[in-house]
This record gives structure tokens, sequence and C-alpha cells, in this order.
């Protein structure tokens, strides 16, 4: 009997660890499921425009995109990995009804559509890297977020660039 209220006494002592840690697994699986989505998206937008893309800023930008997310892309699933955290292999639906607006662009809209769904990809990783970079929980995941946090920052500014033309 004693055991038995011993070991109660410790599950009761031990479950807000357990559950500490089950809110913080969570947190690092959506960011880095958030994350890799937006990722993969930007840079198949970026091929869309190198693609069928007229206009040079544009397609310059989509250049950029491609050689930063795919190291993003890189640096994002090490981390996933030393983390133990699995990523999508493939973007949900909504990115990719995007991407088919996208490439059903007409010639003359293609390179506004791209930089505009740049603009919005962008100021939603900027946040989302953001806030994980200062409340997501210790481990690779953070400090890749803090890695790649500056470049998204520069993507934005150039983006917010492009756009106010």
């Amino acid at each position: 009997m004693r055991l038995t209220s011993k070991l109660c006494l410790l599950f009761l002592l031990a479950a807000p660890a357990f559950a500490t840690d089950g809110a913080t697994r969570q947190k690092a699986t959506d960011f880095a499921t958030r994350a890799a989505l937006t990722n993969m998206f930007e840079v198949e937008a970026a091929k869309i425009e190198l693609a069928k893309g007229k206009a040079e800023e544009a397609k310059q930008f989509a250049s950029d995109m491609l050689k930063d997310h795919e190291r993003a892309g890189s640096t994002l699933a090490d981390a996933a990995k030393e983390d133990g955290i699995a990523l999508p292999a493939a973007l949900a639906d909504e990115h990719n009804k995007k991407l088919e607006a996208l490439s059903q662009s007409d010639q003359e809209n293609l390179d506004q559509a791209y930089l505009s769904t740049q603009l919005t990809a962008h100021q939603e990783a900027v946040a989302l890297f953001a806030d994980y970079s200062q409340n997501g929980p210790d481990g690779a995941l953070k400090r890749a977020s803090q890695k790649i946090l500056p470049d998204l920052r520069m993507h934005l500014t150039k983006i917010q660039g492009l756009t106010s033309k």
C-alpha cells in the first residue's frame, strides 16, 4: 500500500512535467510544419515565376528565393531531424491552390501575382520565425529559426520595395 501511495504521489508531481514536455513538443512540431510548408511554397512559387515571368526584377527576386529557401529548407530539415520531428513531405492543399492560381495567371499579371504572394508569405514567415526564435523551446529548431530569421527579414524588405513601385 505504501508503494502505491508513493507511486501516486510521484505521478502527481511528475504529471505537470509530462504535460509541459508534450506542449513543448507540440509547439516545436507546429512550428516545424508551418515553417516547412511556407518554405516549400516559396520555392515552388519561385519556380513558376522563373519559368513564366517577364519582369526582370521579379525573376531576380525569384532566383534569390530559390537559392535562399533551398538552403533554409536544408537547415530546417537538419534541425527538425536533430529534434526528432518529422516534416511534411508535400504541400498542403491551401498552398497547392495558391500555386495553381499563380501558375494560371495570365502573362500580364503573373509577375504582380507572384510578388503579391511573396509579400504575404514573407510577412507570415517573419512573424512565425520571430515568435519561435523568442518563445520557442530551446533546441535545434529554435537555433535554426534564429539563423533563418535575418534572411527572411531581408526578403521582406526587398519584396516590400518591389511591391511599392
